[in-house]
């Protein structure tokens, strides 16, 4: 059993009493930057997994939805907008990856069409007005549902982007671990594992060290330590 905990503003401001009571240094965005969804679908759960696998992967490295865009910036790239960017290392391979997370129905969708769409488009929009490449193996897309990653996949199926694209659910992500086979590229039967999605269909199908864990039993924990036991944060069941 594993569970998340979110900090709450009164619980922020006793671990800043006793990170000044210790003489240690105060983050500036301590209870004040909020993780983003892509912390909380892929990183984390990345982290554990390299946790778990000791020697055999890692996430190398991960840059925030802020520092992305600042990344993005240094390659010309400011049109584009990801919440996070990462690199992979798995049995000697290695995927650089941005990430992108679907937040769903944006504005008054009325109709049916409306709700499996509305928002996707810009999803994919700034690759669209770029002719450059994105240095990047992949380009993830973590949808809402079902019904809009089939949107998001027939879309990139009548017009593909120049980078790998693979696509997944936030359902899917509940139940498996991100580094498992859950991973859809436009115009294929079955899905990949996330080290393969940038590779070559005839390289993707590379048999796998047997897991750690064949299923994914929970969340892995995050929390903003503290000495005291006043730390006040709010535990939520992994789903």
């Amino acid at each position: 059993m594993s569970w998340w905990y979110e900090v709450t503003a009164e619980g922020a401001e006793v671990v800043r009493g006793d990170l000044v009571a210790s003489g240690r240094h105060v983050p500036l965005q301590l209870g004040r930057r909020l993780p983003s969804a892509a912390h909380a679908l892929l990183f984390l759960p990345l982290v554990e997994v390299s946790r778990r696998n000791p020697g055999r992967c890692e996430l190398f490295q991960w840059l925030a939805t802020m520092e992305t865009s600042a990344w993005l910036r240094q390659h010309d790239l400011a049109q584009l907008r990801a919440d996070g960017y990462g690199v992979r290392l798995e049995d000697g391979r290695c995927l650089r990856f941005l990430v992108h997370v679907d937040r769903g129905v944006v504005g008054d969708a009325i109709t049916e069409h409306e709700r499996r769409t509305s928002g996707l488009g810009g999803l994919l929009t700034g690759y669209r007005r770029t002719d450059r490449v994105v240095p990047v193996g992949a380009v993830l897309m973590i949808a809402q549902d079902a019904e809009r990653e089939e949107q998001l996949l027939a879309d990139l199926v009548r017009r593909p982007l120049r980078n790998p694209v693979a696509t997944t659910t936030r359902k899917s992500l509940y139940r498996h671990w991100p580094d498992e086979q859950v991973w859809q590229i436009a115009g294929e039967n079955d899905r990949r594992r996330l080290i393969e999605v940038g590779a070559s269909p005839h390289r993707a199908r590379t048999p796998r060290p047997p897991p750690t864990s064949s299923t994914r039993p929970g969340r892995v924990a995050w929390c903003v330590e503290s000495a005291s036991p006043r730390c006040l944060a709010t535990p939520t069941l992994a789903a």
